[in-house]
């Protein structure tokens, strides 16, 4: 009785799981056909479109599909719409200019479990190798410039133009200012006021248009805060706290709320350099026994930390600020200087009391020209000497008429 009753228990145990085992191959088997058909990835700048047939049955509908893209993005496909799009400039998880690794996968919905994989395939974008711009590079300049620049695919046609654009979730930035190479091509942009934050990340993408040929677009995620030229910090002041010189001064103008921890400073003061404590939120240095007679000249300077930034270049300095008794430091240059300007009032005050006191018609006497009168009577003497002379020759010539007139004689007539 025992023996029958296990018997009947073992068989009532074993035909269930027969049964289950005997639905999950039959299940399995009729997954082999549930994989999409004529599933396909096409890449453009920013995008990713994913397309397959329209076919669907009442069968496939009862299961989840999903791409996986890069092996890090799982995208659910609603199979009734016949395509997805991916915004890689939403997603910011990687690149499309190399192209993608992309697979199919299906899931049972009460079960989340994969039940098919499709083929992992790579997919590329349209074009002709080796077209796209490459070496991609920008800088940051006075928080309020941006100069990006990039080089000519090696088989990019001589017509072809880039064209550039910063893209993050809905909004973008399109570049307005080209640079030129020397067939014409654009080579770089200059975005004046860019409308992106500096802790963002930006997806940049730069497409080629040619008549020749199909050119391949250049993309990147872009970290701006990476390349931010910092300007000098802000604002600086000196003042006395009792024997202790305060310097004080505000981190560099940004684009972005970043916190004080993510600069250091450098200071100068008198020729000698001191580098602040990193990290500092208070932005205070304070020089010990500091006399006040004593003259200092402090200029700051900023870079980024690591943590915040990879830009470890510093700033630029800022304008020097005084304090403290001038105490003037005499050079051959300022004593030419000094040297001419005293030879000038010199004689600015030579020539003033040569004329107030009539200095030089005393050490140079003028010779006394002859008077009016004088001049006169010589006039009037000549006047009579040439008359008297005119009278003399009148009286001359007269007598010599008379001479010739009384020498004549009467000749006979008989002769």
């Amino acid at each position: 009785m025992v023996y029958s009753s296990c018997l009947v228990f073992l068989l009532s145990v074993w035909f269930p799981l027969k049964t289950v085992c005997n639905a999950e191959n039959t299940t399995e088997d009729e997954n082999t056909v549930l994989l999409l058909k004529d599933f396909t990835v096409n890449i453009s700048p920013g995008l990713v479109n994913v397309t397959w047939n329209c076919n669907i049955t009442k069968s496939m509908k009862k299961y989840r599909y999903k791409v996986l893209l890069e092996k890090d993005s799982f995208e659910d496909l609603k199979v009734d719409k016949c395509f997805y799009v991916y915004e890689a400039f939403n997603f910011m998880d990687f690149t499309l200019h190399k192209g993608i690794r992309a697979q199919l996968l299906v899931y049972d919905l009460y079960i989340n479990k994969v039940l098919n994989r499709g083929k992992e395939e790579t997919y590329v974008p349209k074009g002709t190798n080796n077209t796209a711009a490459n070496n991609f590079s920008c800088n940051i300049y006075h928080v309020d410039i941006m100069n990006c620049s990039w080089s000519v695919g090696k088989e990019a046609p001589e017509d072809t133009q880039y064209s550039l654009v910063f893209r993050r979730w809905s909004a973008y930035d399109k570049c307005q200012d080209y640079r030129y190479d020397s067939s014409g091509r654009q080579v770089g942009c200059v975005l004046k006021t860019p409308n992106i934050p500096f802790t963002e990340k930006v997806y940049v993408q730069v497409s080629g248009l040619s008549n020749q040929t199909s050119v391949q677009f250049f993309d990147e995620i872009y970290y701006p805060i990476h390349d931010v030229i910092l300007d000098p910090p802000r604002n600086i002041t000196l003042a006395y706290n009792s024997d202790k010189l305060e310097i004080k001064w505000q981190k560099p103008k940004t684009n972005g709320n970043l916190s004080d921890i993510c600069f250091s400073y450098n200071i100068n003061f008198t020729h000698k350099e001191e580098t602040i404590i990193k990290n500092s939120t208070k932005n205070i240095y304070e020089i010990i026994k500091f006399h006040p007679n004593e003259k200092v000249t402090v200029s700051v300077r900023a870079k980024w930390i690591n943590v915040c930034s990879h830009n470890s270049e510093w700033s630029a300095w800022s304008k020097p600020q005084t304090i403290g008794i001038d105490l003037v430091q005499f050079t051959p240059f300022h004593i030419l200087i000094v040297l001419g300007i005293c030879t000038a009032v010199f004689l600015i005050v030579l020539i003033f009391l040569c004329y107030r006191f009539r200095i030089w018609k005393k050490l140079f006497p003028q010779v006394p020209r002859p008077s009016h009168k004088l001049f006169d009577q010589i006039e009037q003497k000549e006047k009579s000497v040439q008359k008297e002379s005119k009278m003399e020759i009148q009286s001359m010539e007269k007598d010599e008429e008379d001479f010739v007139c009384s020498n004549v004689t009467e000749i006979a007539e008989n002769l």
